[in-house]
């Protein structure tokens, strides 16, 4: 098979911001336009945050709201008509998401006569250039992992709890200490979410983060590696990811860094390998314990599953 080069890369996500632009009003779903990128969908939306330097929404609202500042410019449509057909369910949030983005409100934007291109900022340039991971090519056994499913956003604090109850559920059914690997496991797919409108229309005015969580699908669950016979109870789902190949970057140091070092993976790295991600989630393997190693000494093994 053809390696697909950080160009192809580049066009496919160019691909979906045209759509996008095309129509800023229009209800697609993380799968359309994945299958737009043609890019698996479990793991499209963090290739496109890595490399277009916003997600998906932010994009589509970023489009909208363009759109409607050109109504302002060019009619003499009320605000409250062009929020209304801008998929705003109240002139007030509609105003509010406006001055957002521009720092002036639909009024102030029309009566000073302002330009759109003084007031959209569009999203970071695509990364080009290379980068200095060292990343591994490794071949991994199917993995079955006892495993509790992060809860509402994914922020520090809910992966604190999360780990929390599944250690509580370790030391209830007395394996504590005694498993094999506690692994991450990431499904950034659109199952779960709301598949008939994610990006666009009514849907992407006004979310809480968890609730962006749900509608882009994006699932975390943190888990252990345990072989013998065992009640999935208080929570727990028994998870199996197939064998398969996966580029796999090894951070040394503290577990906030592990964003970051996704990022360039998605961003930089992975646009340049020759590869594209498949369909099984990506994963995070840690290789020590947090309770008694600083925290600059931590490792964690970072996998992205390949084609």
């Amino acid at each position: 098979m053809k390696p697909v080069t950080e160009t192809d890369y580049r066009a496919r996500i160019e691909r979906v911001i045209r759509a996008l632009s095309d129509e800023p009003e229009a209800p697609h779903t993380l799968d359309q336009l994945a299958r737009i990128a043609h890019f698996s969908p479990f793991h499209f939306h963090r290739i496109y945050r890595a490399m277009v330097g916003e997600g998906v929404i932010e994009t589509a609202r970023r489009l909208r709201l363009a759109r409607a500042a050109l109504f302002l410019a060019t009619t003499d449509s009320p605000v409250t008509e062009v929020a209304m057909d801008s998929g705003y369910e109240s002139v007030q949030t509609f105003s509010r998401a406006f001055r957002n983005l521009t720092n002036v409100s639909p009024r102030e934007f029309r009566d000073r006569g302002m330009q759109l291109a003084q007031l959209v900022v569009g999203p970071r340039p695509i990364k080009r250039g290379g980068s200095n991971m060292q990343v591994e090519i490794v071949e991994r056994s199917p993995i079955k992992a006892w495993t509790m499913r992060l809860r509402g956003a994914m922020t520090p604090e809910n992966f604190k709890d999360t780990y929390a109850r599944l250690w509580h559920w370790q030391v209830d059914h007395g394996i504590a200490g005694r498993t094999k690997e506690a692994i991450g496991i990431f499904y950034g797919d659109s199952e779960g979410g709301d598949s008939e409108s994610v990006v666009g229309g009514a849907t992407c005015v006004s979310r809480t983060a968890s609730q962006w969580v749900e509608l882009i699908g994006e699932r975390y669950y943190a888990g252990v590696i345990w072989d013998e016979p065992l009640k999935a109870d208080g929570g727990i789902e028994v998870l199996e990811v197939p064998s398969g190949k996966y580029a796999s970057y090894r951070l040394i140091g503290s577990y906030h860094g592990i964003p970051a070092a996704f990022q360039r993976l998605y961003g930089e790295w992975l646009p340049k390998s020759g590869f594209v991600p498949d369909d099984r989630p990506a994963l995070e393997i840690y290789r020590n314990n947090p309770f008694d190693t600083p925290a600059n000494e931590l490792i964690t093994d970072l996998l992205i599953p390949l084609r």
